[in-house]
């Protein structure tokens, strides 16, 4: 499974397998200590192979499903599904096949009870961030880019919500290196990408933090490892911490909160963590 999510009442996995046919189709698992079951995959399928569902958790429950949709994985498509608490209604395209992949499905329900989607989408020249949002009566808006166009790469996109609306990061190829960049959603619109992190750094992703605050992860080339940035309100980096770990550097941690700071840890390897902050200058 790619993807497993807490519930009010246990979990929900995703991920994919072949069907009778051969093909790619969505697998769905929900269940708690005692069982799981097996939930329906959505219906209305239009093409080979489905890829990376993404579950929309809403309140404690499953309230929706996000996959990639396509007859190859230079064609796929963005599709929903809305879950009625028993069943799927008929699925939604979000955006359809472009000239070249769309992949890194992103989503984050905001505080006025929207949701917001993002992906990496292949333009014809080079991977462009694009995002749309699902309003009040169920529709998505068209899909388009959250920042300018340009002429590298922009890959790897991850969404938080905010109080105020949400922060995306992504990695940006700036020279020889990707960056992790962030933009700031407010008011239905983006702010300008800026830098978060240091040359060499990829794979955002953010972690619940207390009291309101946003916490950035991102794993570093050079020293080869994980650094956490809390951000402020406009998604600028305050302060850091970072460890250098050979063992398990593409296992994303997670990361918690201790008495004199913070640790990352990888449960699935037994493996622990203690990092320190430092301010940013």
């Amino acid at each position: 499974m790619r993807t497993a999510l807490s519930l009010d009442e246990g979990w929900i996995a995703a991920g994919v397998r072949p069907d009778a046919s051969g093909r790619n189709e969505i697998l769905l698992l929900t269940g708690n200590e005692g069982a799981a079951t097996e939930l329906p995959p959505p219906p209305g399928r239009t093409s080979e192979i489905r890829h990376q569902p993404l579950p929309l958790i809403e309140n404690g429950h499953l309230a929706g499903l996000l996959w990639l949709e396509g007859d190859n994985r230079s064609s796929f498509g963005v599709r929903f599904a809305e879950w009625n608490g028993t069943g799927w209604r008929e699925p939604q395209t979000v955006a359809a096949p472009g000239p070249g992949s769309q992949l890194a499905l992103t989503a984050a329900r905001l505080a006025d009870g929207t949701w917001l989607a993002a992906w990496s989408a292949y333009d014809g020249t080079d991977d462009e961030i694009v995002w749309s949002r699902r309003g009040r009566d169920g529709a998505w808006s068209p899909a388009r880019r959250a920042a300018a166009g340009n002429q590298v790469p922009d890959i790897t996109p991850a969404l938080t919500a905010t109080r105020d609306g949400a922060l995306l990061a992504w990695s940006r190829l700036d020279g020889d290196e990707y960056r992790v960049v962030v933009s700031r959603f407010r008011n239905g619109a983006w702010t300008k990408p800026e830098f978060a992190a240091p040359a060499g750094s990829l794979f955002p992703g953010f972690e619940p933090a207390p009291q309101g605050r946003v916490w950035l992860v991102y794993r570093t080339a050079v020293p080869r490892g994980w650094s956490v940035a809390e951000l402020d309100r406009a998604g600028r980096p305050v302060r850091r911490a970072a460890v250098e770990i050979q063992t398990a550097a593409n296992e994303r941690p997670v990361v918690q909160s201790t008495a004199k700071g913070l640790a990352l840890a990888w449960p699935g390897r037994g493996e622990r963590l203690a990092i320190r902050w430092e301010k940013v200058r």
